[in-house]
């Protein structure tokens, strides 16, 4: 049997081709955020998969340069001098204020930088909200600690030293720390915070044990 098409027949399948082409291009060339929160859906010998906290889905790949780590609360007391922090701030640098503060071990201070724009996070001072405020990211080791009302103020110095910021951590803020662990950390259901490598690939799976990364 002939099955006879129009010129606009023949033209109709070209543009639906182009544009399945264009979608898989623009598939296969986007890039995942640098950041991924959100709960595991799939694990994987050499992958995860997370459904973010918008609904939305990314799978990343995993091999022998991951690192992983379990989050555990903390609190203010535990913070001390010659501890390394990293903490998320919001306000100017000569007013920084904690919006989450987490103790980092000795093995898993290495390639970090002092200071950098981060994600918007929640508020703590406004209690429980969807809203967020846009953040910092700060990394270094406590020099000093003083406390007050409005909770304690760090000192954090970094390039060796040679300088230092000065963050109030509020008692609203959430403190925990990390402690490496290995892969068999990740299960089904995990909530995680993933640092994401170029190439799509989790450079970091920071695994909440019975709480929500807040980073």
């Amino acid at each position: 049997m002939m099955i006879q098409t129009t010129p606009a027949g023949r033209v109709a399948p070209l543009l639906l081709v182009a544009a399945a082409a264009l979608l898989a291009a623009t598939a296969a060339f986007a890039e995942v955020p640098p950041r991924v929160r959100g709960v595991t859906i799939g694990v994987n010998s050499d992958s995860i998969t997370v459904r973010e906290r918008d609904g939305s889905t990314v799978t990343l790949k995993t091999d022998a340069n991951t690192a992983y780590a379990y989050v555990v609360s903390s609190s203010l007391d535990a913070i001390k001098v010659n501890d390394f922090v990293g903490t998320a701030v919001k306000g100017p640098m000569n007013s920084m204020v904690a919006v989450e503060l987490v103790i980092i071990p000795e093995s898993m201070r290495a390639g970090r930088i002092s200071y950098y724009g981060w994600d918007p996070l929640p508020d703590p001072a406004v209690g429980q909200t969807s809203e967020t405020i846009a953040t910092s990211m700060t990394n270094g080791i406590v020099s000093a600690v003083s406390g007050g009302a409005a909770g304690l103020t760090l000192t954090v110095s970094y390039d060796g030293g040679s300088k230092s910021f000065r963050i109030t951590v509020p008692p609203a803020a959430p403190i925990t720390r990390f402690e490496a662990t290995d892969r068999s950390a990740v299960v089904l259901g995990s909530s995680v915070f993933i640092k994401t490598n170029q190439g799509d690939r989790a450079g970091l799976v920071a695994v909440g044990e019975d709480l929500r990364p807040p980073m």
